[in-house]
């Protein structure tokens, strides 16, 4: 990676098994829950998506309240446990600043039929965005991962279990 690529990841237990979790596996464009105030305000809000995302090669358009748009092309599929994608178009809000690459969503078994979804996003800083504190990005980047999350785990926990599971932030250059 360059000097200004970075990721950010986000990890979140689910109360379901790995493979119901793979079944339901999602990106932010696909959730059912309206994105937090600090995520409408700051990025685009999804408005509809075209495409597949299901098979290596698979590629996948959602078009943003901006007007704009991004491309997922999926890169590798390790079925029931991860997935691995490339972002080859983007027009959204901050896309020549902040160059979305691609990322991972990782869905991880426990013993106790459990398992954690794990969310990596890569990006790219040019120009002045090298300049913006990257816990700010990363904090922007985190709390779209936390909303696929939760939900996810919202639409896969148990009836009977009200109370969500914990979610945990991490990012590095």
């Amino acid at each position: 990676m360059s000097k200004h690529s970075h990721f950010t990841c986000t990890s979140g237990d689910l109360s379901c098994s790995a493979q119901r979790a793979w079944e339901k596996v999602c990106f932010y464009e696909h959730i059912a829950i309206q994105p937090s105030l600090l995520l409408r305000t700051v990025l685009p809000v999804p408005q509809r998506t075209s495409g597949a995302y299901r098979a290596v090669g698979d590629v996948s358009r959602c078009m943003y309240s901006d007007g704009g748009y991004l491309t997922k092309q999926i890169r590798q599929i390790a079925a029931g446990r991860r997935i691995d994608f490339d972002i080859i178009e983007q027009s959204i809000r901050y896309a020549t600043r902040i160059l979305l690459k691609g990322g991972t969503i990782q869905i991880e078994p426990h013993e106790d039929g459990t398992c954690s979804v794990h969310m990596l996003t890569r990006y790219e800083l040019r120009g002045a965005a090298r300049f913006i504190p990257r816990f700010f990005i990363n904090h922007v980047i985190s709390a779209m991962h936390r909303i696929v999350i939760t939900d996810m785990q919202i639409r896969l926990a148990p009836q009977s279990s009200p109370a969500r599971p914990g979610i945990e932030c991490r990012s590095a250059a």
